[in-house]
């Protein structure tokens, strides 16, 4: 899974350099689109592999975060320690669910990037059987490290 992931950020990140040689961009922009994708690269890794420590240092501490209805938490989580309190829930569940294989199954499709300077959004969807997956992440450039600082996660039904 981790290969399939990081084959796509590798293919867009591809197609973002090439398109910010054609129009014009500097090198310090390249960087740091590299370096938001590397970012947004460990965050989908260290989620689909529960690995705690490196998912919970994606966050900024005053992050915030709207959860899908899954969740069972309608309100938006302000800062890190509230969306800590909520994804651990998330995390010992799917380890319930799936104890032989420690991991969730996230494939982000049609991945969009904006960069904003030291701001930037990635949007992607999520497909489950009966559910569209909307994500929205902002992330945050700070002391050269990308975090998150805001996340939004709903679902829609998919037609019948």
């Amino acid at each position: 899974m981790k290969f399939r992931i990081a084959n796509l950020f590798l293919l867009y990140f591809t197609f973002l350099l090439l398109s910010l040689k054609a129009a014009g961009q500097t090198a310090g922009n390249a960087a740091d689109s590299l370096s938001l994708v590397v970012a947004m690269n460990t965050f989908v890794d260290a989620f689909s592999g529960l690995n705690w420590p490196v998912f919970d240092a994606c966050f900024a501490d005053d992050a915030t975060a709207f959860f899908p209805p899954s969740a069972k938490f309608p309100y938006r989580a302000n800062g890190k320690q509230e969306i800590e309190n909520i994804f651990k829930i998330v995390f010992e569940n799917a380890r319930k669910r799936n104890p032989g294989s420690p991991h969730i199954e996230i494939q982000p499709r049609e991945i969009k990037i904006q960069m904003l300077g030291s701001t930037a959004i990635t949007s992607f969807l999520l497909t489950d059987p009966d559910l569209l997956g909307r994500r929205t992440i902002v992330w945050k450039k700070q002391q050269d490290k990308w975090l998150i600082v805001h996340l939004h996660a709903s679902g829609v039904p998919l037609p019948q």
